[in-house]
């Protein structure tokens, strides 16, 4: 089940989810974070955590938690 809050952005949920794709995950979250997008993945024993960080409308940088 894929989850995307409405606040965030549509084109950088756009990005976040062709990310997503690739690497084939098909469960997920995206939810706000602080000051990026923070998706959620992977199972309640094995989490992650990536935040996609953008500047002016371009992602600069992913990280994994």
């Amino acid at each position: 089940m894929i989850r995307i809050d409405p606040t965030l952005n549509p084109l950088e949920v756009l990005i976040v989810t062709e990310h997503m794709k690739e690497r084939g995950r098909e469960h997920y979250q995206l939810l706000p974070g602080n000051r990026c997008i923070w998706a959620t993945s992977g199972s309640s024993s094995v989490p992650i955590n990536e935040y996609f960080i953008f500047r002016d409308g371009k992602l600069v940088d992913i990280q994994i938690d």
